[in-house]
């Protein structure tokens, strides 16, 4: 009696192309350049004036600033914070406008928080290698 043979989920030993994952959403912390947006601010108190400057340039190992080395993104106190140049009473300051408890291992591009001290945040961040 001949036997039947249907040969399911069989490819002749090639290796199926499946998905290549997701795309990475994180920076190296030695990314020469950073570009930024995505950001509004409203005035608050003595903050004005916010502005995103971009790029920002790597100044140390997972640190960048501004053009201005006012506005920057570093790794500190178990967060990462996100300041963008503004002016407090007159005078250039960094105002911290979101942060992130991602790990230090790498700058996230995803899950920033918005921060409502020194200025009303409005928008999503964005932080790409690529303007």
């Amino acid at each position: 009696m001949p036997s039947l043979s249907l040969n399911v989920g069989l490819n002749n030993g090639r290796k199926l192309p499946f998905g290549g994952g997701a795309a990475p959403s994180n920076i190296s912390l030695t990314a020469p350049t950073i570009y930024v947006s995505g950001l509004t601010f409203e005035n608050v108190g003595d903050f004005y004036g916010g502005v995103l400057y971009s790029p920002y340039t790597l100044f140390t190992t997972g640190y960048w600033k501004d053009v201005y080395s006012v506005g920057y993104v570093s790794y500190d106190a178990g967060q990462w914070n996100f300041n963008t140049f503004a002016y407090y009473d007159g005078l250039e300051a960094a105002a911290l406008v979101a942060t992130n408890t991602a790990l230090p291992t790498s700058l996230p591009t995803t899950g920033w928080v918005n921060s409502q001290g020194d200025f009303t945040v409005s928008g999503t961040l964005v932080i790409s290698t690529t303007p």
